[in-house]
């Protein structure tokens, strides 16, 4: 069932009263027929609408009473109806709750507002009636007359009035004038109200006052009492005005000036005993500016040096800018002190006076106006009555009071010995003040790890010493000379600490390496085999794309790669170039932290001179160590083949390539004695190396054993004619030129040809050495004959080798062809077959083999274009193919395999 509309609705659209209001017509929208069909429908939508459900949260006070009763059943608006009553009641009892509680507070806000009103309105009765008055009394010219008695009387009273007033005003302008730091015209000030006080006491004048009826004591007891509320501040005055020397923004000048002449005013203070005062209280700010700096420091760095555990990190610009202000804060100190007190206490050279002579001189006479003396001291009692708030009725005062002028004792100004004892005075509290300066700037330059930062600190304080006034030139070179005194300390200790690490790092560099090729780990396989890492190419740059940031990425990426390829160009193996690029980064950060000293342009003392003196004798120290570290592993009991090889090869380096010494700033004469040093050192490692090496090899191929004829042998009558080396003699070469390899240097041709000489030198002598010791009887001769005559030609390729070995080597073949198992064999055929079978394995023993021609190793045959790379030419062709090498013996069993052979036999 459709719900009717309700009356109130009804009213509102149709009430004429509303209409008439409002200025508009009323008018009634004629009533619809509804159709049956529609009036079913809604019927219909109607549960749907109401079906909705109320919520408890929502506020009832925003709902329209015909949108509640559209969207709601009657039961849900009866809720509403108990929950808005429930709601009224609630609200009914807390408004009765409180008018019960506040209705006292009612009353009594009530009552007073009543005779508030009452009482405004008695003041506008009172006002009114005033005004009356005042305009019914017609204003009365009184006539002129003589001075009489009573005008004189009427005078006494008004200076009277003039004298209470300024003792009046007088505390309130004292405090006035103390905020503003004006302490010469509260001194003044004070001074004028003891005046003024004794002026009214019971004096001589006190006569006057009672001339005229006036008991100043018994009448005017304020007198006394404000006199007694001024009086401390005489003190408060002494005490502000000696505080005030102590701020460090004091400018020299008037304010110091004034602040002096309030204590020599107030407590009659002589004039060198005022300058005392001002050193010591200048002494006090000088120490609290000590002793802020170093707190603030300690702050910076003592305090918060562990935070969880962890040194916090400053920036490098913090500390250098922390060290500079901390600096230039005393200098100003210093130098503004002494400024100051030249400028109040010194003669001037030209004949002019010192500003607090000018100054007591201006007290005096005020007439004479100074135009050198600052305005601020131009002060007269005159001047400082008409600065006040009362000054007009402050000239009632009497005339000897508006002319006074304080006491100046001119002796101390006129005693010759006050310019001498400025000087003693002077001199001690700046030498007293240098002194805690030094000790400041060391603690200030302490955190600075760098030349650098140092040289950087001392260029700007020596730039502002030098813009600073009022310092003679023994004073300003004094300050320079703590200055630099403190540089050099400091720039020692930091190229110190630099030398000490790198040769801590260095040391820990050849330790690790040493212990990681002692365990001949995998890892370090390129130091082991040198040539391995010649021919190991590093990984090309890939993967770049396009962009800026990707050709950032490229340059760093080809760097690396370019880094790479210089390092297997220098033949330096990681190990080794891990020790040298420890020394030589070291080596070059310090030399750049030091360039910025060098090349300072306002080095006019020869502190640069001085420091490269000692950082040469420090750099020399360390150099001489890191000497010292690769002897002490030369010296140790039994060292590895391998360490020795390291070791020899950074000696080496050192000697030669590496540019460490003159990096480190080492002079020509200490750098070529290093280098003699470190050649020497690797001479004694490769000459352990070669004895451990050959003698190795020797014992394990030829120890026990003679050269017997297991190599290819030709049948010519009844001799047996060898035509290649013995198997133990080339196996021999082979192990030694593998050696030589792993030795590591085959990138210096002139090393290499040196070592590979010396190597095959005492390779020969140990050979025939074991030759001679083994027993020759049933020794192969031909055989014998063949392996010294191919030891021979390999030793004489070599210009370098020795005269005994090779004197030696004839020896023994003279003595091998007395022999007669030898005696029927031509010379000339071992000489052929000897260089056929070089020319043969000329590749496999490339490394013991020099690597151009000389004039004893030329080709028996020219070579032509496709084997131009072979030093002794192409080998001879054969009919059949035959190897170089007797690698192993046919065993009996597979004898069928060699018909062909036996065939060509």
């Amino acid at each position: 069932m459709a719900r009717r509309p309700s009356s109130g609705s009804i009213g509102l659209e149709l009430s004429p009263e509303k209409s008439r209001q409002t200025g508009t017509t009323a008018f009634t929208t004629p009533k619809r027929d509804i159709h049956p069909n529609e009036a079913v429908r809604r019927l219909a939508t109607h549960p749907s609408s109401s079906s909705q459900k109320l919520d408890s949260s929502i506020n009832l006070n925003d709902i329209d009473p015909d949108e509640l009763f559209t969207k709601y059943a009657v039961s849900e608006i009866r809720q509403v109806q108990h929950r808005l009553r429930a709601e009224a009641d609630a609200k009914q009892e807390e408004l009765r709750l409180m008018v019960g509680e506040r209705y006292r507070d009612l009353l009594q806000a009530s009552t007073s507002i009543l005779a508030l009103a009452k009482s405004s309105a008695h003041v506008l009765e009172a006002l009114d009636e005033m005004r009356d008055t005042v305009n019914s009394i017609a204003p009365a010219r009184a006539p002129k007359r003589a001075v009489t008695g009573d005008d004189k009387h009427l005078q006494a009273l008004q200076s009277l009035s003039a004298h209470v007033r300024l003792l009046l005003d007088a505390p309130e302008h004292l405090w006035r004038l103390m905020e503003r730091k004006a302490y010469l015209n509260a001194a003044w000030l004070f001074l004028l109200a003891r005046v003024v006080h004794r002026a009214l006491s019971q004096d001589e004048d006190d006569q006057s006052w009672r001339t005229y009826g006036v008991d100043v004591a018994e009448q005017l007891p304020l007198v006394q009492r404000q006199w007694d509320t001024i009086t401390p501040f005489r003190s408060q005055i002494s005490h502000k005005a000696t505080l005030f020397l102590r701020e460090v923004s004091s400018t020299p000048g008037q304010e110091v000036c004034a602040t002096l002449l309030t204590l020599h005013l107030l407590e009659s203070r002589p004039i060198p005993e005022t300058l005392s005062i001002y050193l010591a209280q200048r002494t006090r700010t000088l120490s609290s500016l000590l002793n802020r700096n170093a707190s603030a420091s300690s702050n910076g760095t003592a305090t918060d040096s562990r935070v969880n555990g962890k040194s916090p990190h400053r920036p490098r610009k913090v500390v250098v800018r922390e060290a500079k202000h901390n600096a230039e804060h005393v200098l100003e100190a210093i130098s503004r002190t002494v400024c100051t007190a030249r400028l109040m206490f010194a003669e001037v050279p030209s004949g002019g006076l010192p500003m607090m002579k000018e100054a007591l001189r201006f007290l005096q006479t005020p007439t004479d106006i100074a135009e050198e003396l600052p305005p601020e001291l131009q002060l007269s009692t005159q001047i400082l009555l008409s600065s006040l708030p009362s000054s007009s009725h402050l000239l009632l005062l009497p005339q000897n009071i508006r002319s006074y002028k304080p006491y100046v004792d001119n002796t101390s100004l006129a005693d010759p010995s006050l310019q001498t004892q400025l000087r003693e005075k002077l001199r001690t509290w700046f030498r007293k003040a240098l002194q805690e300066l030094r000790d400041a700037l060391a603690d200030w330059f302490a955190p600075l790890d760098s030349v650098r930062e140092v040289w950087d600190v001392r260029a700007e304080l020596l730039q502002w010493l030098k813009g600073a006034d009022g310092l003679d030139t023994s004073e300003r070179q004094e300050l320079e000379t703590a200055i630099d005194a403190a540089s050099l300390t400091q720039a020692t200790s930091v190229w110190k600490a630099a030398l000490s690490r790198l040769e801590s790092s260095f040391c820990n560099a050849i330790a690790t390496a040493t212990t990681a090729l002692t365990e001949g780990t995998g890892k370090y396989l390129l130091d082991i085999q040198p040539v391995t890492h010649l021919f190991q190419a590093p990984p090309i740059p890939s993967g770049l794309q396009g962009g800026a940031h990707s050709a950032a990425t490229a340059a760093t990426q080809f760097s690396k790669y370019k880094t790479s390829l210089q390092q297997q160009l220098k033949g330096r193996t990681p190990l080794v170039d891990s020790a040298l690029a420890t020394l030589e980064h070291h080596a070059v950060r310090i030399q750049e932290d030091l360039a910025v000293m060098y090349n300072s342009p306002d080095d006019n003392s020869g502190l640069s001179q001085q420091l490269l003196a000692s950082y040469r004798t420090d750099a020399e120290a360390v150099c001489g160590n890191v000497c010292v570290v690769l002897e002490n592993t030369a010296d140790r009991e039994d060292p590895s083949l391998r360490t020795s090889v390291f070791v020899g090869r950074i000696c080496q380096e050192l000697s030669s390539s590496s540019g460490f010494f003159s990096q480190v700033g080492c002079n020509q004469a200490a750098i070529q004695g290093f280098r003699e040093r470190l050649t020497a050192l690797a001479t004694k490692f490769m000459q352990t190396w070669r004895q451990q090496t050959v003698t190795g090899i020797v014992q394990s191929h030829f120890c026990g054993s003679v050269s017997s004829g297991s190599s290819r042998s030709l049948l010519k009558g009844s001799v047996v004619l060898t035509n290649r080396p013995s198997a133990g003699l080339t196996e021999a070469l082979l192990s030694l030129s593998s050696e030589m390899q792993h030795l590591g240097v085959y990138l210096d041709d002139d090393r290499h040809r040196r070592e590979v000489g010396l190597t095959l030198e005492q390779f020969a002598a140990t050979f025939l050495d074991e030759q001679e010791r083994a027993s020759p009887r049933h020794a192969n001769g031909h055989q014998l004959l063949w392996d010294v005559s191919f030891l021979r030609l390999l030793t004489r390729l070599r210009e370098t080798t020795s005269k005994d070995v090779l004197e030696r080597l004839d020896a023994y073949l003279a003595r091998l062809r007395e022999r007669d198992d030898v005696k029927s064999l031509p010379q000339s055929d071992i000489h052929t077959s000897t260089q056929d079978y070089l020319t043969k394995t000329q590749i496999l023993l490339a490394p013991l083999l020099p690597s151009h021609s000389s004039s004893t190793s030329q080709p028996t045959k020219k070579a032509d274009k496709s084997s131009s790379l072979l030093l002794f030419g192409p080998p001879a062709a054969e009919q059949g193919f035959e190897s170089a090498l007797a690698l192993v013996k046919t065993p009996p069993r597979f004898g069928l395999l060699l018909v062909g052979a036996a065939a060509l036999r």
